[in-house]
């Protein structure tokens, strides 16, 4: 068994530098992954990203990285449309597969890559691992304490006002020059695959499987700017769907490319019952119930998760890091991911139905399912 995972980042923008690359490169984990490759079709952003980071080898084709050696497992931070076929040739030449959010765009593609990867014995990770956070958990412990009642509804999701308007994406350089379009075209762009995949990872991570999706989508605005230069809008940034969980318990969910707030924080997550109700934010949860003085008592719990602590805690998309190490534990112990391929599907399958849903007017029954395996408290 090898002690030491060599990686290989496919895809040198705002995830794979900010999730990957600054990460890699604070140099507490090098006993366990280092980063071996770097791979950005882009002429010349792989290598200089590959001379900022110390990377050894940089690749403009990702058919270079699947031939070398060094590299046996790769986190794919390409647009979610390119995830499904990138992920089949990495698993048909036996690298390990970290994804980032979304793991595809179908639920047929998802169904291939995880019966691809277990025909191959190939460790499977999908991001995000918003399920698996300390506070999730600790909804999960009060709602079966029975102390709000019965569940009734929640409410969640994501608002941003756009890709364009990131300061990672406002320098002149090739590596913070990076243009923004995919995020407004098909397949794989628009905000339920880019940003209310963390809310449904979340609710579905308390409530579990949904059992049925129905919604209204649109396009609010039809072009983008970025630097002067137009982007024609062409998947929907501005969806709204009804899930119902069964038992008569339902969920309002949104993904939008307008602005948030603090009337709506992003992904934050309401849920109300017979008896009170749960609130969670950043830092902490809010659980207001009848019998007490104050109406609400508040529990500061963390988003604790597994390595990105220390230095990491205070880092951009620290839950990527955690995401790809949680990877190459599984790949040094071969363990089974507690962050799913399972449950990354059962929430690809929420939004693919939930645009069905939209264009037909008809509601639509989810097919799939999942087991939440905890995460534990430490290196795995």
């Amino acid at each position: 068994m090898k002690h030491t995972i060599g990686l290989a980042v496919v895809g040198a923008g705002s995830i794979g530098i900010r999730g990957v690359l600054d990460h890699y490169a604070v140099g507490d984990v090098q006993h366990m992954a280092r980063i071996v490759a770097v791979c950005d079709n882009v002429p010349g952003r792989a290598k200089a990203a590959a001379d900022r980071y110390g990377v050894p080898c940089y690749y403009e084709r990702y058919e270079d990285v699947l031939a070398d050696p060094t590299v046996d497992a790769v986190t794919l931070c390409t647009p979610i449309g390119l995830h499904y076929e990138q992920a089949m040739k990495a698993i048909a030449v036996g690298k390990h597969v970290h994804l980032n959010k979304t793991m595809a765009t179908t639920k047929a593609e998802a169904d291939d890559m995880i019966s691809a990867a277990k025909k191959a014995r190939i460790k499977l990770v999908a991001s995000p691992n918003a399920g698996h956070y300390r506070s999730t958990k600790r909804i999960r412990e009060i709602i079966q304490s029975g102390e709000i009642g019965r569940v009734y509804w929640a409410e969640t999701g994501t608002a941003g006002g756009g890709h364009e308007f990131e300061s990672f994406r406002s320098g002149d350089d090739i590596l913070s020059n990076v243009n923004p379009a995919w995020y407004y075209k098909r397949p794989g762009g628009g905000p339920m695959y880019d940003m209310a995949v963390y809310s449904l990872h979340t609710i579905t991570g308390i409530l579990g499987p949904a059992k049925r999706v129905t919604g209204m989508s649109g396009i609010g605005l039809k072009e983008r700017l970025f630097k002067g230069t137009s982007i024609k809008v062409e998947m929907d940034d501005n969806t709204h769907l009804l899930l119902d969980f069964g038992d008569d318990v339902y969920c309002l969910l949104f993904g939008t490319n307008s602005f948030g707030g603090p009337a709506r924080p992003f992904a934050a997550v309401y849920i109300s019952g017979s008896e009170g109700a749960i609130y969670r934010a950043q830092g902490g949860i809010e659980v207001r119930s009848r019998g007490s003085e104050s109406g609400a008592r508040t529990e500061h719990v963390d988003n604790w998760m597994p390595y990105a602590q220390g230095p990491h805690a205070g880092m951009r998309e620290r839950h990527v890091f955690s995401d790809t190490m949680h990877l190459v534990d599984r790949i040094l112990y071969d363990k089974e991911p507690a962050v799913s391929a399972e449950h990354a599907r059962h929430v690809i399958e929420i939004i693919e139905l939930g645009y069905k849903a939209a264009a037909t007017g008809c509601t639509q029954e989810l097919t799939t399912g999942f087991v939440l395996r905890e995460l534990t408290e430490g290196p795995q």
